[in-house]
């Protein structure tokens, strides 16, 4: 059988890492519909944001929370293979209704975003001028609604009611359980647990029970997935497919263009229809019981033509600022390789002379420096932006973001070379 689906996991849980032979069991129906699934565990992933104010000298940097549950690896493990099952039948989906180049996020499509976002400039530039309308949904993981989402799954199922398996995981998903990351950390053998190396569990169900931690169910019953797991971002796709179908029929109507990533919905049109679009697209959302966040909701002008020089709100998409110019990459994405490359270079320096200092080394090692920062054949921003720069064709302006960065990448490299020279 194929297993392309399955791989390996190596964090901490409550149970040992598996391997194929558990994965083959995972793909028999009648293993899953009496498996047992574990609480997830729980913690809070928070991003650095930094937004220019209007008006300001200096911007504010903001924090974006958000709560992420990873499952145990023999439940992950499951829920890979359905994921890779329901993905499957969506994939078709989309391709049979003629949308699959409009839903773009969690999906095998062989492109990056820079792709995605070129295509998007590609069609701004070529129907200039328009307008661009970027919406964000709120709480989206949070508030899908388990009766919608159920209906789907059995539709995309084809199926009056979901097989006993399919049942098993669709009920973990919506009535799940977890534990706060944060209080295993506060008991000194979980936090020892954590910390050590190997595959042992961080703890049984029952030592857990024993010592207090709190097994939390979902907050809101009836609504919510958790953010995290295998099967999540297959399963949100799922719910929006009567919303994708809608959106891109009226779309196409005005000669406009839609897209969806994840809970990110773009949508470009002529200016006319720029405030029928926005109050459609809302009705659409809050048909799907959603809502979209008003204070997120971003309309731009977009005109290839205008002279360069004039002041204007530049279109934001998929960590992208589009100009009538040119494309950058979005001034907080730049940032925040910025601020990654600084720290990285100050925390080998200080390890470095601190191993000089005390005898273990003579020399300065910069090969993981080098492999993170530099444009080698690695996946790191560097390579990253020089793909972005061949997907928009004349990407000038990303190879002069990126020269700047390089730069000061290979003057600090030769900085490190120094340390430890009498």
């Amino acid at each position: 059988m194929n297993l392309d689906w399955f791989r390996p996991r190596g964090y901490k849980h409550f149970d040992r890492p598996v391997c194929e032979k558990f994965a083959l069991k995972a793909t028999d129906p009648k293993f899953v519909s009496r498996h047992a699934f574990s609480p997830m565990i729980r913690y809070i992933k928070s991003e650095k944001r930094y937004r220019k104010t209007k008006g300001a000298e200096r911007g504010k940097t903001k924090y974006k929370d958000r709560p992420i549950m990873y499952a145990s690896h023999r439940d992950a493990c499951i829920l890979s293979y359905y994921s890779f099952l329901l993905g499957n039948e969506l994939n078709d989906f989309y391709i049979k209704r003629g949308i699959s180049e409009n839903v773009i996020a969690y999906r095998p499509l062989g492109r990056g975003n820079y792709h995605f976002a070129a295509d998007v400039f590609e069609f701004a530039k070529t129907n200039s001028p328009v307008t661009i309308l970027a919406f964000d949904v709120t709480g989206f993981f949070d508030n899908l609604d388990h009766g919608l989402l159920k209906t789907r799954l059995k539709r995309m199922l084809n199926t009056v009611s979901l097989s006993d398996d399919w049942l098993r995981v669709f009920r973990h998903i919506s009535r799940f359980h977890y534990v706060e990351l944060e209080k295993l950390r506060e008991n000194p053998k979980y936090a020892e647990s954590l910390k050590a190396k190997g595959r042992e569990p961080i703890a049984t169900i029952l030592d857990l029970k024993a010592s207090g931690i709190a097994f939390k169910p979902n907050p809101t019953p009836n609504v919510g997935i958790p953010q995290g797991t295998p099967i999540s971002a297959t399963l949100s796709n799922l719910y929006m497919i009567d919303f994708d179908l809608a959106a891109k029929a009226y779309c196409d109507g005005i000669g406009g263009l839609y897209r969806r990533y994840s809970d990110d919905i773009l949508v470009i049109c002529k200016d006319e229809f720029a405030a029928q679009a926005e109050a459609t697209i809302g009705g659409l959302v809050r048909a799907e019981k959603l809502e979209l966040s008003i204070a997120k909701t971003e309309r731009t002008r977009f005109d290839h033509t205008a002279p360069a020089h004039l002041p204007k709100k530049a279109a934001q998409y998929l960590g992208f600022n589009f100009h009538p110019d040119g494309v950058y990459i979005r001034a907080s994405s730049l940032s925040r390789q910025w601020r990654k490359m600084k720290r990285a270079f100050k925390r080998t320096q200080r390890v470095a002379e601190e191993a000089i200092a005390k005898g273990r080394s003579s020399k300065v090692y910069t090969k993981r420096l080098r492999r993170r920062f530099t444009p080698l054949q690695f996946r790191n921003f560097s390579s990253y932006a020089r793909r972005s720069a061949n997907a928009f064709g004349q990407g000038e302006k990303i190879s002069r973001q990126l020269k700047r960065f390089e730069r000061a990448v290979f003057e600090k490299l030769k900085l490190l070379d120094t340390v430890g020279e009498d």
